[in-house]
């Protein structure tokens, strides 16, 4: 029977971290009152923790990230962030499109109230680092 059990939970825990691998789920803070049903064109948000959008981009908690929201796809809408402003109170516009997926189960989702968004194309691993040696500098 505890062979059993430690079998399951083993499992369970894989498909875990495999799932956890292909989404990246973030806690976010929104900055202004909006439905989830009919959100605005333009959403403004507070992270709540940190998310590698891929090589060059992070997004730190305590970020602004102004987006943008696009149709409806996988319950829920579509938030595509078109800039930031970092802790040196610089705005810095993002080049690339990240979408991730606003969900929340509350109707009416009012200022600073979190709500999750899920980056379903979040790549942040695989990266490989190169560091360079004595023998590259010759």
């Amino acid at each position: 029977m505890k062979k059993l059990l430690m079998l399951f939970i083993a499992g369970l825990f894989s498909l875990t971290m495999v799932l956890s691998a292909q989404a990246k789920t973030v806690q976010v803070t929104t900055l202004e009152d909006f439905q989830p049903g009919n959100p605005p064109q333009v959403l403004h948000i507070q992270m709540n923790g940190n998310v590698r959008l891929d090589y060059d981009t992070m997004l730190f908690q305590g970020f602004h990230v102004t987006g943008r929201i696009l149709g409806k796809q996988g319950g829920g809408y579509v938030f595509v962030p078109v800039s930031y402003i970092n802790y040196q109170e610089e705005q810095i516009p993002l080049s690339k499109e990240f979408p991730a997926i606003i969900k929340t189960r509350a109707n009416v989702v009012r200022q600073n109230q979190p709500f999750t968004l899920v980056f379903p194309n979040e790549s942040s691993e695989g990266f490989q680092y190169y560091v360079p040696s004595v023998s590259d500098m010759n």
